[in-house]
C-alpha cells in the first residue's frame, strides 16, 4: 500500500490542491483515487510485479522494486 501510495503522490505533484480527494480498491483490485476538480487515477499492479499508474489525463507512470530494495518509477 506504502508503494502505491508513493507513485500516485508522483502524478499529484500537478494537481492544484489534496483537498476532496478520496481512494478506494475496486472490484477488480485496482486502487483509485478521485478528486472534486475531476482528476482521477488507477494503480494496478501488471503481470511483471510493476505497479502502474495511469490518470484520465493520458499521464501513466511504472515503478518497481529494483535488486538493491528502492523503490524505482519511470
Amino acid at each position: 500500500m506504502k508503494i502505491i501510495l508513493i507513485a500516485l503522490s508522483l502524478l499529484m505533484i500537478a494537481t492544484h490542491s489534496f483537498a476532496g480527494s478520496s481512494c478506494t480498491t475496486d472490484y477488480f483490485g485496482n486502487y483509485v483515487c478521485s478528486f472534486d476538480d475531476g482528476y482521477k487515477t488507477t494503480t494496478n499492479r501488471d503481470y511483471f510485479g510493476n505497479d502502474v499508474t495511469r490518470d484520465n489525463r493520458g499521464n501513466s507512470i511504472s515503478c518497481h522494486t529494483d535488486y538493491f530494495g528502492n523503490y524505482v518509477c519511470n
